[in-house]
């Protein structure tokens, strides 16, 4: 059945959004011409949210390319909202967008318009777009627009476009970081031996490009060179040094020899305030031992999922370590401390023997240091702090529980019982007497159900 202007009308002049979305749920492409495709596309200048939405979820699902000249038109909007929407709707139509686009380029003269569609093909992946460019890039001198042309052709890995991209580079120096960049996607040898020459001629923003590029289209060349430059760089240029090594180590399997430079640098990797840094370093930490690199990322364990699970198999593999460090760091106060003591409590879930080959000395120093914890402000730690001490030491753990410990609140008291449930003991019937007598009556309870059934299994 043909739809109509009139019917399209009739259904998008209301305020009944719910009939105009079930209008659309049963709408088909092929029901309609361009001229209604377009008259449909224009109802997304209605300011109704729950309309635009629905429009705009419906072009995208339905990949009605008819409406592509139409959705260039709303780049010219001074509704940005519109913009945005039409941008979304044309990158999802790629190459099917393209030619719409590159009419727009072509006849519009406005500055931001030219820059906002060259951005929206700079999107799209389709080798029309890297003819198109190719012709544009030489017909405007606007530098926005010329970096959204070369990021089109970076995005293409236009390799036709690497001598022109060369060329441009001398020509303008705010181009150079974005040349570096689509060169560096492009890859080719051309382009990996042009980055690698600008180097120590270029200022700190280019060089940081090149290192990023260089992680990107690096060979076995590139790879020792970066590594050379951990010797000389400033602090700042480490993390994106360390991050194009770790990609080519695992791109090419090379192996990083371990020497100071590279501790060094594994040490700021792991301290850095950005996490996607320290999980480039946690996962460099799995190629080394040694002692002060596992400290440094048990500092860090417990602040990040993912960073945690990189360098949890690693943590486990180095037991005597990690209980050397996390004993030294609880007595810092560290932040992370409730983390570090669970998974000391996870160590020893997983491998009870573990205990046992904790020498005297190192094991009375951890539970000398638990029980200091056993009064820290943190609820969670003081309840790791208690279930770790049993499982070290039954002794010292109700030796250290006294009567200003029964004062804690109505969850620690809850656990406590269900810790001594199942611990034979002489002290814990005591102890157990005195739950009994909690103010709480949940605690209480569930003390002397726990006596009666000691007493009575006796």
């Amino acid at each position: 059945m043909k739809i109509s202007i009139a019917e399209l009308d009739r259904i998008f002049q209301s305020d009944d959004i719910n009939t105009q979305i079930e209008f659309l749920d049963e709408l088909k492409c092929e029901e309609y011409d361009p001229n209604i495709a377009a008259h449909l596309c224009s109802y997304l200048q209605k300011k109704d949210k729950g309309l635009r939405s629905a429009l705009s979820h419906f072009f995208i699902q339905h990949k009605c390319y008819l409406v592509a000249d139409k959705l260039t038109e709303f780049i010219s909007s001074d509704d940005i909202s519109l913009r945005n929407i039409a941008a979304e709707i044309l990158i999802s139509y790629g190459g099917f967008a393209v030619d719409s686009l590159i009419k727009f380029l072509k006849k519009t003269k406005d500055a931001i318009d030219l820059k906002f569609a060259a951005d929206i093909l700079a999107e799209i992946h389709d080798k029309k777009v890297e003819q198109a460019v190719l012709e544009l890039i030489k017909q405007t001198d606007n530098e926005n627009v010329l970096i959204s042309y070369i990021e089109a052709l970076g995005n293409n890995r236009s390799v036709q476009s690497v001598d022109l991209l060369i060329l441009l580079y001398n020509q303008n120096e705010i181009l150079k970081p974005y040349i570096i960049n689509a060169l560096g996607k492009i890859g080719t040898v051309k382009a990996f031996n042009f980055i690698l020459q600008q180097y120590n001629d270029e200022d700190d923003l280019v060089k940081y490009m090149i290192i990023e590029s260089l992680g990107d289209i690096g060979n076995e060349e590139s790879f020792f060179f970066l590594l050379s430059e951990l010797q000389n760089v400033t602090t700042p240029f480490i993390p994106p040094i360390v991050e194009a090594v770790y990609k080519l180590h695992v791109r090419y399997g090379f192996d990083i020899p371990f020497d100071e430079k590279v501790k060094r640098a594994l040490l700021i990797m792991l301290n850095h305030k950005e996490a996607d840094y320290r999980k480039v370093g946690a996962k460099l930490l799995d190629e080394f031992d040694d002692s002060e690199i596992i400290s440094e990322a048990l500092k860090h364990y417990g602040t990040d999922s993912e960073f945690d699970g990189v360098i949890y198999h690693k943590l486990l593999l180095n037991k005597e370590l990690v209980l050397k460090h996390v004993n030294n760091l609880i007595k810092t106060d560290t932040p992370n401390l409730s983390s570090l003591l669970k998974l000391l409590d996870e160590f020893i879930q997983h491998e009870p023997k573990v205990i046992k080959e904790i020498d005297k000395i190192q094991l009375h120093r951890l539970i000398d240091s638990i029980s200091r914890c056993l009064k820290h402000t943190d609820e969670i730690v003081r309840l790791y702090a208690v279930e770790l001490l049993f499982k070290l030491d039954i002794e010292t753990a109700i030796l250290f529980l006294d009567d200003e410990f029964l004062n804690e609140n109505f969850w620690i008291k809850i656990r406590l019982t269900e810790l001594l449930e199942d611990i034979s003991h002489p002290a814990v019937y005591d102890f157990l007497e005195k739950l009994s007598e909690d103010e709480n009556e949940m605690v209480s309870e569930r003390a002397k159900e726990i006596l009666f059934m000691k007493k009575n299994s006796n």
